[in-house]
């Protein structure tokens, strides 16, 4: 019984672990930022991003896949406070 439970918490952490999220910034020369959000999940087939800065709109910005997960770059400015999901 105590092997069942080891592998069943094994397999639930490598299968939640598996998906990772980051949010880089870059100051760039206007003042503006750069902001470049990542999903790396490889099991997603597409990742859209909602947010205040699109109105909370669902598929109003597709992310992009790459060979190591989705990614959207966008450019706010400085004093911008981001709120999304």
């Amino acid at each position: 019984m105590k092997k069942l439970f080891a592998f069943i918490s094994l397999f639930l952490l490598l299968s939640i672990g598996s998906a990772f999220a980051d949010v880089t910034v870059k100051k760039l020369a206007d003042g503006n930022v750069e902001v470049t959000f990542f999903y790396g999940n490889p099991r997603a087939t597409e990742v859209l991003l909602a947010g205040d800065f699109n109105n909370w709109q669902n598929g109003a910005e597709a992310m992009t896949k790459t060979d190591k997960g989705f990614t959207i770059t966008k450019t706010f400015k400085a004093t911008d406070e981001l709120r999304y999901k």
